[in-house]
């Protein structure tokens, strides 16, 4: 792997951001989020807003990797952060 830079507080903060959002919205996705004996109308609409919850965080996610990549003069596969040390890395092929 080949150190690119180390990345801001403020990328990191972003970054953990849309990876927790992603993760929280992936629970509320589970079938047994909400009990068996809710009413349709409300799981309907309570599944179709973890949905977009869902597509939001892997927008952040997306645009997040994306800037990072225009940013450093990268291409977008292979990157990754490393949390300790903020350094953000792109794997050599």
């Amino acid at each position: 792997m080949k150190t690119i830079a180390t990345l801001t507080s403020d990328d990191i903060r972003s970054l953990e951001i849309a990876v927790n959002k992603a993760a929280c919205a992936r629970q509320a996705m589970c079938p047994n989020a909400i009990p068996p004996y809710a009413p349709i109308q409300a799981a309907d609409k309570y599944f179709r807003e973890a949905i977009f919850a869902y597509a939001d965080a892997e927008y952040l996610q997306d645009y997040f990797w994306r800037d990072l990549a225009r940013r450093y003069g990268v291409e977008q596969t292979g990157l990754q952060v490393d949390f300790n040390t903020n350094e953000l890395f792109v794997s050599e092929s």
